[in-house]
C-alpha cells in the first residue's frame, strides 16, 4: 500500500487486500494512502496522486451540489465525531474519462490525528445494468406498440383488472372504461366466457399459464376476434398472486382462416369434381403420397404402401424415359407436365397427366414434389379417332379423286367401247353359218365383258339419289364376284359361290348393295392374304330363311375377327390394319348402307376364319307379263320406212347408232352438234332424235330447250346417249325432261327397246 503516514499493521492488511478502491485522507481532504485497487481503478501512479486533495479527482456535477458540500463539510469539521457518510460523484479516470462511484467517508483516529477512509465502489456495472433493464423496457413498449398488442393484469387478492387502452381499444371501448368482471362478461360471447373465466376461478391452481382465442361484440355491434396470453405471478408459498399478459386482435387472421378454408372446400370440390388426384413426391428419397383418387387411376389399393420403385412397375416401360426426364434434368422451370400411360394389375392400359410444382430448399435441392393426375384415357382415346377421322378423310379426298378419275376414264372408254360392243354383236349376227361365226362370239363376248366392268365403274362413280327397284340377289353377288375377280385369282383365293335358285328379289338400290358385296368381298381377300392359310377359300351362299328374308354368306378361311373385337368392327373409323392400310370406313358405310334397306349386317362366331352375314327383306315378285308373240320377224315388223336423226359428235358411234337403227328398218340421218340437228330438222321431219348429251358447241338439253320453244311438238321423239357418270345438272335435266336414256356401251336390243319406247309414246 502506498502511503505517507503510520497506520495499525491490521488497518494496513484490510486496505491493502480490499477489491474496492480504498483512499486515506486527513481533515483537509489531502490524500495520504491508497491501496492497489484505487490504482487498478483510476490509473493513476503514486506521485500523481499522495499529497493532492481528493477533490481534484471529483468532477462536479451541477444536479449533486448540495451532496458534494455536505460530503466536504464532513471532513472538514473538526468537531465531528467519528462516524460514516456515503455520497455519490464522478471521479476522474487518467485515460480521460470518469467513473461513476458510491463513496462512503468514515472518521478515525490514528495516532491522535483525525483521519478518513473513503471506499470508493465502482457504479458502472450497476448503471450499466439498469441502462440495458430501461433499453429492455423501451424495446418491450415499442414491440407491444409495433405489434398492436394490448396488455392487461389481473390480482387475484382484489379480483380487479386493468387493461391497457389498447386492450379497451380492441373491445370497442374508451380508455376512461373500467374493465369490471361485468363489462368484460358483457363483451365475451357466451360460448367462449366459461373457457376464458375458468381459470380465474380457479385460482391458477392447476396451471401458470393461460391461452385463448375468442370472440367479443363491441358495442357497435361489430365482433371481433381477440388472442389472450397470460402468465401466473406466485408468491413464496406457491399461490398466484397476479396475471399478467398480452391481446392481440386476430380478427383479420380469423377471416383469413375462413377465407381459407372456403377455398380449401371449393378446391376440394373443384378436385373431386374434375376427378383429379393429388400426390407428393420426394425425389431425394424416393417417398409418395397419393391422394384415394390418384390411386384409383393407377389401379392400386388404398391400403398400398406406395414408393417410386412400386411405382414405376405400374408405368408403361416405353414411357419410364418420359417420366424419368423431369427427374435427370433438375425439373426445369421447377414444374414438370407429362403424359404417360399405365398398365393396371388386369391389364388395362390408362393414359395420365401429372402436372406438378418442384418446391426446393435454401440449397437449391428440390426436397419436394406437388402436383395433380388428371384421367386423359378418353382425350387420347378421342385423339386416336381423330388421327383416324383425318386419315379417312384423306382416304376418302383420295378416293373421291380417284372416283373422278375413274368416271373419267370410263367415259373415255365408253365411247370407243360403245362402238366395239355394237360392231362385234352386228359382226355375231352376221357371221352366222360361216367359218367367223366363233372368232365373233369370242370378241362379242369380251366386248360384253369390258362393258359389264365399265358399267360397274361408272355405277359406283355415279352420285345420285338411292333408287329403289327388285334386284335379284344371286346376280348381285355374281356382279361383285365379277369385279373382284381379277384381285381373287392373283391372290390365290378360290371364290366358290352356292347361290339357291329362284330366290325373290331383294327390293333396293344396285348399286349400293354391289358396294356392300364388293367391300365385303375386298376384306375377306385382304384378310386371306394376310393370313398363312395355303388354300385360301371364299364362299358366299345365299338363302331365304324360314322368316321370309335374303340370307347372303360371304365366309373365309382366314385368320377370322377376335372376339374382343367383334363389337367394334362396324363402328366408324375403326379399323384393325395397320396405319395407312384402311380407313375403317368401309364397314360402317356397308352396315349403313343394310340397315338402311331394312336389314342387318354382323359377324357370326366361328371357330376357324371369319363369316359376314347380310339379311335383307325379300320383296314381292313382279307380276308375270305376257308377251304377244310377234306376226313377224323383228326385222321385217316395218314395211314403211321410218326416219331418225343421231346426233354425237363421235364418229364411230354415231356411224354404229346409224347401222343398228338401219337394221330395225330407219333411214338415218347423222349430225355431229346441237346446232347441225337443228338444221336438219328445220328442213325436214324425223319420227325419232338420238342425242349424245354432252358435245361440243350446242349440248343435247340446249338443243331440247331450242326445240321446246320452236317446235314442242318434236319433244316426245327425243331420245339422250351417254357414256358418262352424269352430274346434279343433268340428272336434273333428264329428271324434268322425262326422256329415256341409253347407256354407252349400248347393245342392238338396247336399240331396240329404246325405238319401241319412242314409238309407243
Amino acid at each position: 500500500m502506498d502511503r505517507d503516514v503510520e497506520m495499525p499493521c491490521a488497518l494496513a492488511t484490510v486496505i491493502e487486500s480490499s477489491l474496492n478502491a480504498i483512499v486515506m485522507i486527513d481533515a483537509r481532504g489531502t490524500i495520504l494512502a491508497f491501496n492497489p485497487a484505487a490504482v487498478a481503478a483510476f490509473g493513476y501512479a503514486r506521485d500523481e496522486m499522495l499529497g493532492r486533495n481528493i477533490t481534484s479527482f471529483i468532477v462536479a456535477d451541477p444536479d449533486r451540489v448540495d451532496e458534494q458540500q455536505h460530503l466536504l463539510r464532513f471532513i472538514q469539521d473538526e468537531g465531528s465525531a467519528p462516524g460514516a457518510i456515503r455520497a455519490h460523484v464522478e471521479g476522474k479516470v487518467k485515460a480521460g474519462g470518469t467513473l461513476p462511484l458510491e463513496v462512503t467517508i468514515t472518521g478515525l483516529e490514528i495516532a491522535g490525528a483525525k483521519r478518513f477512509i473513503c471506499t470508493l465502489r465502482d457504479l458502472s456495472p450497476e448503471q450499466s445494468h439498469d441502462e440495458a433493464l430501461q433499453e429492455s423496457r423501451r424495446r418491450l413498449e415499442l414491440a407491444v406498440e409495433g405489434a398492436k398488442l394490448g396488455t392487461w393484469t389481473f390480482e387475484l387478492a382484489t379480483q380487479r383488472t386493468w387493461y391497457s387502452d389498447r386492450s379497451k381499444q380492441m373491445y370497442g371501448l374508451p380508455p376512461e372504461t373500467e374493465m369490471t368482471t361485468d363489462v368484460i362478461q358483457a363483451a365475451v360471447l357466451p360460448d367462449y366466457w366459461d373457457e376464458i373465466s375458468d381459470p380465474y376461478l380457479n385460482g391458477f391452481r392447476d396451471r401458470d399459464r393461460v391461452e385463448a382465442e375468442y370472440r367479443v361484440r363491441c358495442p357497435d355491434g361489430s365482433i371481433r376476434w381477440i388472442y389472450s396470453l397470460g402468465a401466473a405471478i406466485r408468491d413464496e408459498d406457491g399461490n398466484a398472486v397476479s396475471v399478467h399478459g398480452i391481446h392481440l386482435d386476430i380478427t383479420d387472421r380469423k377471416d383469413a382462416e375462413e377465407a381459407l378454408a372456403r377455398t380449401r372446400d371449393q378446391l376440394e370440390m373443384a378436385v373431386e369434381g374434375a376427378e383429379l388426384g393429388i400426390w407428393t413426391v420426394d425425389p431425394r428419397n424416393g417417398d409418395t403420397w397419393y391422394s384415394d383418387r390418384s390411386r384409383d387411376l393407377w389401379g392400386v389399393g388404398r391400403e398400398l404402401n406406395l414408393n417410386a420403385r412400386m411405382m414405376r412397375q405400374y408405368i408403361h416401360p416405353d414411357d419410364w424415359d418420359v417420366v424419368l426426364k423431369p427427374y435427370r434434368d433438375d425439373f426445369p422451370n421447377d414444374s414438370v407436365n407429362f403424359e404417360h400411360r399405365l398398365v393396371w394389375p388386369n391389364g388395362d392400359v390408362k393414359w395420365v397427366q401429372s402436372i406438378g410444382r418442384a418446391i426446393r430448399g435454401e440449397d437449391g435441392i428440390v426436397h419436394t414434389l406437388s402436383g395433380i393426375h388428371l384421367d386423359i384415357t378418353d382425350r387420347k382415346r378421342n385423339e386416336v379417332e381423330l388421327a383416324r377421322s383425318r386419315e379417312a378423310l384423306h382416304q376418302s379426298e383420295k378416293l373421291a379423286a380417284l372416283g373422278s378419275l375413274l368416271a373419267g376414264v370410263s367415259h373415255e372408254l365408253n365411247n370407243p367401247l360403245a362402238a366395239i360392243v355394237g360392231q362385234a354383236e352386228m359382226l355375231e349376227e352376221d357371221s352366222r353359218g360361216t367359218v367367223f361365226e366363233a372368232r365373233a362370239k369370242k370378241i362379242s363376248a369380251a366386248a360384253d365383258r369390258c362393258a359389264r366392268i365399265v358399267q360397274t365403274f361408272l355405277a359406283m362413280a355415279r352420285r345420285r339419289e338411292p333408287q329403289r327397284n327388285p334386284v335379284d340377289p344371286n346376280d348381285l353377288v355374281s356382279a361383285a364376284l365379277q369385279l373382284a375377280e381379277y384381285g381373287l385369282r392373283t391372290g390365290g383365293v378360290t371364290a366358290v359361290t352356292e347361290c339357291a335358285p329362284n330366290l325373290p328379289p331383294i327390293r333396293g338400290d344396285r348399286d349400293q348393295l354391289h358396294q356392300v358385296l364388293v367391300n365385303l368381298i375386298i376384306n375377306a381377300q385382304q384378310a386371306l392374304e394376310e393370313g398363312e392359310v395355303l388354300d385360301k377359300r371364299l364362299v358366299i351362299r345365299t338363302r331365304l330363311n324360314e322368316h321370309g328374308r335374303i340370307v347372303i354368306d360371304i365366309i373365309d378361311n382366314g385368320p377370322g375377327v377376335p372376339a374382343d373385337l367383334a363389337g367394334r368392327i362396324f363402328e366408324p373409323f375403326f379399323t384393325t390394319k395397320p396405319q395407312g392400310s384402311g380407313t375403317g370406313v368401309g364397314l360402317s358405310f356397308s352396315h349403313g348402307i343394310v340397315e338402311a334397306h331394312g336389314g342387318t349386317l354382323k359377324v357370326l362366331p366361328s371357330s376357324r376364319g371369319a363369316t359376314f352375314r347380310i339379311e335383307l327383306p325379300a320383296s314381292d315378285p313382279p307380276p308375270p307379263q305376257t308377251v304377244a308373240e310377234p306376226l313377224a320377224p323383228a326385222y321385217a315388223v316395218a314395211e314403211i320406212r321410218r326416219t331418225a336423226l343421231v346426233v354425237d359428235d363421235e364418229a364411230d358411234i354415231a356411224e354404229t347408232i346409224r347401222e343398228l337403227l338401219e337394221r330395225e328398218g330407219f333411214d338415218v340421218t347423222v349430225v355431229s352438234d346441237g346446232a347441225a340437228a337443228l338444221m336438219a330438222l328445220d328442213h325436214g321431219d324425223f319420227d325419232i332424235v338420238l342425242s349424245d348429251l354432252r358435245m361440243p358447241g350446242v349440248s343435247g338439253p340446249e338443243m331440247f330447250e331450242r326445240l321446246r320453244e320452236i317446235r314442242p311438238q318434236l319433244l316426245s321423239r327425243i331420245a339422250f346417249v351417254t357414256g358418262d357418270t352424269l352430274g346434279a345438272s343433268m340428272d336434273e335435266f333428264l329428271r324434268t325432261s322425262g326422256r329415256p336414256v341409253l347407256e354407252k356401251p349400248f347393245t342392238r336390243a338396247g336399240v331396240r327397246c329404246l325405238v319401241t319406247a319412242l314409238a309407243d309414246a
